[in-house]
């Protein structure tokens, strides 16, 4: 499987997988701030360009997000987001107990927009549950 690598920092990296039209990002530490936003809008411009549908977010090693960062997702990115065609989300939830809090209320705010999302504890079968999707095979 062909895989570009879009972003690669200290606070994160960023691939496609062109085939199968999935963004996966991996974040490295707790991050905020410009480097999420980054993050997320190199993520977001290849939904726009028809490049990607589905999302791999790998936060084991995040934290609880900041309320400023919170409200720029939902409020700018999240839209933006769903226009572009999101049609479903598999996440790999962090490590620590605040952090899994945190991503299951975005998951819950999410999934209410009509997207599809399931967590995960690896990113193996995450990227399997997403590629299911491509290939046809019902969900499990």
């Amino acid at each position: 499987m062909e895989i570009e690598i879009l972003l690669s920092n200290e606070f994160a990296t960023l691939w496609l997988y062109p085939e199968t039209r999935i963004v996966h990002h991996q974040f490295h530490k707790a991050i905020s701030g410009q480097a999420f936003q980054e993050v997320l809008n190199l993520g977001l411009k290849q939904f726009k360009e028809g490049r990607a549908n589905k999302w791999l977010s790998d936060d084991r090693l995040n934290t609880i997000l900041p309320f400023d960062d919170s409200a720029w997702s939902n409020g700018f990115w999240l839209p933006q987001m769903l226009k572009a065609g999101w049609t479903r989300w598999a996440i790999v939830l962090p490590e620590k107990q605040l952090g899994q809090i945190n991503m299951r209320r975005l998951i819950r705010e999410t999934a209410g927009n009509k997207v599809a999302a399931e967590t995960f504890f690896n990113t193996s079968d995450a990227l399997a549950w997403l590629e299911l999707v491509v290939f046809g095979q019902a969900l499990g």
